[in-house]
């Protein structure tokens, strides 16, 4: 959880037990639990939209290398220099 430490926790959960009593802590620790699902799906999310963004460009540049190496044919070598694959 963060930087918090076992100790920084037992204090929090004490002073939330002492504040809301022990019949609406439950309630109280699920909304907690709900939200922070929701930050974890929203950050997962997030990072997943990033990512994809990230790997556009470099998958359209291999695609078009692709495209360029199967236009050229097996007798070619490639335009950028490097020797051909070898072929199974």
């Amino acid at each position: 959880m963060g930087n918090l430490g076992w100790a920084e926790i037992a204090v929090i959960m004490v002073v939330a037990l002492v504040v809301l009593g022990p019949d609406k802590l439950p309630a109280a620790a699920r909304q907690v639990g709900n939200v922070v699902r929701q930050l974890r799906k929203i950050s997962t999310g997030f990072q997943q939209e990033l990512q994809n963004a990230l790997d556009e460009p470099i998958e359209a540049e291999a695609r078009r290398r692709g495209h360029e190496a199967v236009a050229q044919g097996p007798s070619e070598s490639p335009s950028n220099g490097d020797p051909p694959a070898p072929r199974p």
